[in-house]
C-alpha cells in the first residue's frame, strides 16, 4: 500500500512535467506551423497583390491616354468646324462689302458677277481643297469653281452616292436657320472619290443666296491621327515602359522599335503575328483587357522574358493602344519584398520558441507545488469519486429516456403543425377560387338560360346558340384557368414567355365584355402593341381581378349615370406601365392604405376592395417583380369631371 501511495506520488509529480514538456512543445510547434503558413499565404498574397497593382497602374495609363487622346479629338473637331465657320464668315462680310458698294448702281446679276471675281480663285487647306459655293435659295447654284458647269443650273434633284439630295438641304437650312452645318460626298481632287465632306452654309438675304464651304473629312481625320500619334510617341514611363500602337488590320503605328512602324502584317514572322492577332482578340473582347507574351521585336535587357500588357480600343479611331511590364522586373521587386517576409518570420520563430521555454520553466514550478497539495487529497477524492460515479450512472439512464421522450413529443407537435399550415393553405386556396369563380359560374348560368328561354319561345336561332355556347367554353376555360392559376401560385416553377400586353387585355375584355355590357359599364381601351417577357396568365388573373374590383364600385353608386372604366398603357425603353380607372368616386382616403391586405373584403366592399386585390398584389409584386399602386384621381373624359380610384401595374420589359 505505501509503495503503490509512493508510485502514485511519483507520478502526480513527474506526469505533469512531462505533460507541460510535450503540450509546451506541441503548441510551439503548432505556432511556428501557424507562422509558416501565414508566410504561405502572404506571400501569395503579396504576389496578386503586387501583380493587381502593377496592373491597375498600366490600366489608369492607358485610360489616361485615351481620355487625353479622345479629349484632343473632340476640340480638334470642334476647332475645324469653328474653321469653316469663320471661313464662311469672311466671304459672307466681303459679301455684304460688295452689295454695300454697288446695290444702288448695279443690277443683280451684276452685283452676284463682281461677288464671283473676289471669291472663286480663293482657296484653301494644304491640299488646296477648299474653296467658296454660293447657291440661291431657288436651288440654282452660282458659283461652283470646281465643277463650273453647274453654275446657272437649278440641282433640286442632284444627289450624292448616298442618295441623299444635299443641295435641298443646304437651301432648307438657310431658309429655316440662316446658317448652319450638313454633311454629303464629293468628288475629291486628284483622287476621283467620292469622300464624306463637312460643310457650313450662311445665307445672304438682300440677294436671295447663301454662300458656303467645306472641308473633306478625310483631311479632318487625317490631322486627327497626326495629333493622336504625337500624343502616343511623346509619352514614356521609364526605359522598359512605352506605349504602342497598331490598327486593327495588324500594322503597328507607334513602337519604341521604329524598324516595327507600318510593316504590312503578312510580312511579320509567325510569332509575331500570333502575338498582334492576340492582342486585337483581348482588345476587342471586352474594349480592353489583359494579356501575356514573349516580346520578340525589341529587348531592352538581355534577360527580359514575358510581359504583362493593358490593351484597349481607342473609341474615336478604334485604334488599339497598349502599355505594360516585363514579368522579371515584377518578380525581382517580389523576391526583395518575400526576403523581408522571411526575415519577419525567423524572427516571429525565435519569439515563439524564448517564450514558449519560458513559460514552460513557470508550468513546471506550479505545477510542482499543486502536485504535492493534491496528493494529501486524492484518496479522499477516490471513494468520493466513486459515489458520485454511480449517481452519475442512474441519472445518466434517467436523461436517456427523458431526451427519447422529449424528441418523440417534438416530432408529433411538428407533424401537427405541418398539418395545419396545409389545411389552412388549402383553405385559403379554395375561399379565392370560390371569389374568382362567381361571375364565369354567373356567366355560365346566364347563357345556358338563354339558350333554354329562346329554345322554349322558339325563337333560338343558330348564331345565338354559338354565340352562347362560346361563351360556356370560354368561361369553362376561365374556371379551369383559374384552378391552374391558383395551383401555380403556391408553384415556383412559372414559365415566362414573351407576349404582347394588348392581345392579354383583349382576352380579359373577351371574357367580361358581355357581362360589363350588360351592366351598362363601357370600358375604355386605349392600349396599343408592347411585347414584354414574363408570365401572362398570372397578368390576366391580376387585370381581371382589378377590372372586376372597379365594376363592384361602380355597381354600388347608384348616384351614376354614365359607368366607365378606362384602361391605357405606356411604356419607356426598359418597362412597361399598365393604369385601369374607373369613375366610381374612389376609395375611402381611411382604408386606401389597407386594400391589399389579405381577408379585407366584406367590410369595405362597397368601396371596390377585397381579395382579388391581395391576390393581384402577390402575382404582380411577388410573381412577375412589378408594382401595384392604387391612388384616387380626379380627370375629365368628354368635358366632364369625374372622380375614381386608378390601379397602376409597373413592368419591366425584360424581367
Amino acid at each position: 500500500m505505501f509503495n503503490s501511495r509512493l508510485l502514485l506520488t511519483y507520478w502526480i509529480i513527474i506526469l505533469p512535467i512531462i505533460t507541460i514538456f510535450i503540450t509546451s512543445f506541441l503548441f510551439t510547434y503548432k505556432f511556428i506551423k501557424y507562422e509558416k503558413v501565414k508566410f504561405e499565404q502572404e506571400n501569395k498574397q503579396l504576389e496578386k497583390n503586387y501583380t493587381k497593382e502593377i496592373k491597375e497602374r498600366t490600366k489608369k495609363r492607358i485610360q489616361r491616354v485615351i481620355k487625353i487622346i479622345e479629349t484632343n479629338i473632340e476640340i480638334t473637331r470642334n476647332e475645324e468646324k469653328e474653321n469653316l465657320k469663320n471661313i464662311v464668315n469672311i466671304a459672307h462680310e466681303t459679301i455684304i462689302k460688295t452689295f454695300e458698294r454697288y446695290k444702288n448702281s448695279l443690277s443683280k446679276e451684276q452685283i452676284l458677277n463682281e461677288i464671283k471675281k473676289q471669291l472663286e480663285h480663293h482657296r484653301f487647306y494644304n491640299n488646296q481643297s477648299g474653296y467658296f459655293f454660293i447657291i440661291d435659295l431657288n436651288n440654282t447654284v452660282i458659283m461652283q469653281p470646281q465643277v463650273k458647269e453647274h453654275e446657272e443650273l437649278k440641282l433640286d434633284d442632284i444627289q450624292d452616292i448616298k442618295g441623299k439630295f444635299f443641295i435641298k438641304e443646304l437651301t432648307n437650312i438657310a431658309k429655316s436657320k440662316k446658317e448652319g452645318f450638313s454633311t454629303w460626298y464629293w468628288t475629291k481632287p486628284k483622287e476621283n472619290k467620292h469622300k464624306k465632306k463637312i460643310g457650313f452654309i450662311k445665307v445672304f438675304e438682300p440677294l436671295n443666296i447663301y454662300i458656303g464651304t467645306a472641308r473633306y473629312e478625310e483631311d479632318i481625320n487625317n490631322k486627327i491621327e497626326k495629333d493622336a500619334l504625337k500624343i502616343i510617341n511623346s509619352i514614356r514611363y521609364g526605359k522598359d515602359e512605352y506605349l504602342f500602337a497598331l490598327k486593327q488590320n495588324g500594322v503597328t503605328i507607334s513602337h519604341i522599335n521604329k524598324d516595327f512602324i507600318n510593316i504590312p502584317f503578312s510580312n511579320l514572322s509567325k510569332i509575331e503575328q500570333k502575338i498582334i492577332k492576340n492582342i486585337i482578340l483581348e482588345a476587342k473582347k471586352n474594349n480592353s483587357g489583359f494579356i501575356y507574351y514573349t516580346p520578340t521585336s525589341y529587348n531592352l535587357k538581355e534577360n527580359i522574358s514575358k510581359k504583362i500588357s493593358y490593351v484597349s480600343i481607342i473609341p474615336s479611331l478604334k485604334w488599339i493602344i497598349g502599355t505594360g511590364q516585363y514579368t522579371t522586373k515584377i518578380d525581382k521587386q517580389i523576391k526583395q519584398k518575400k526576403l523581408l517576409l522571411i526575415e519577419k518570420l525567423n524572427n516571429t520563430i525565435n519569439s515563439i520558441i524564448l517564450v514558449a521555454t519560458i513559460i514552460t520553466i513557470i508550468l513546471i514550478l506550479i505545477m510542482t507545488l499543486i502536485a504535492r497539495k493534491i496528493q494529501s487529497k486524492i484518496l479522499e477524492y477516490e471513494k468520493e469519486l466513486h459515489q458520485k460515479n454511480q449517481k452519475l450512472k442512474e441519472l445518466n439512464e434517467n436523461l436517456e429516456k427523458k431526451v427519447y421522450e422529449q424528441t418523440q413529443k417534438n416530432l408529433e407537435k411538428d407533424q401537427i403543425l405541418h398539418h395545419q399550415s396545409k389545411l389552412a393553405s388549402m383553405g385559403e386556396m379554395i375561399g379565392n377560387i370560390a371569389h374568382q369563380w362567381r361571375q364565369p359560374l354567373s356567366a355560365i348560368s346566364t347563357a345556358a338560360s338563354g339558350i333554354k328561354l329562346h329554345d322554349e319561345m322558339n325563337i333560338l336561332k343558330k348564331d345565338i346558340m354559338n354565340d352562347s355556347l362560346d361563351a360556356i367554353i370560354s368561361n369553362t376555360k376561365l374556371l379551369s384557368n383559374t384552378i391552374d392559376d391558383f395551383s401555380n401560385f403556391f408553384k415556383k416553377d412559372k414559365v415566362k414567355i414573351v407576349f404582347d400586353i394588348n392581345k392579354s387585355i383583349d382576352k380579359v375584355l373577351k371574357l367580361i365584355s358581355a357581362n360589363l355590357k350588360n351592366k351598362n359599364i363601357e370600358i375604355i381601351n386605349v392600349t396599343k402593341q408592347c411585347k414584354i417577357y414574363n408570365l401572362e396568365n398570372e397578368l390576366i388573373q391580376a387585370l381581371l381581378n382589378i377590372i372586376n374590383n372597379a365594376k363592384d364600385a361602380l355597381l354600388e353608386n347608384d348616384n351614376l349615370k354614365e359607368k366607365y372604366i378606362f384602361i391605357s398603357q405606356e411604356e419607356n425603353n426598359t418597362q412597361v406601365i399598365i393604369k385601369i380607372k374607373d369613375n366610381a368616386g374612389g376609395i375611402n382616403e381611411r382604408i386606401i392604405d389597407k386594400i391589399f391586405e389579405p381577408y379585407f373584403t366584406t367590410k369595405f366592399k362597397s368601396q371596390g376592395t377585397g381579395i382579388g386585390l391581395y391576390m393581384s398584389q402577390i402575382i404582380i409584386a411577388n410573381h412577375m417583380n412589378g408594382e401595384l399602386n392604387a391612388a384616387n384621381k380626379i380627370f375629365e373624359y368628354k368635358n366632364k369631371s369625374y372622380k375614381g380610384a386608378e390601379f397602376t401595374i409597373i413592368l419591366k420589359k425584360n424581367s
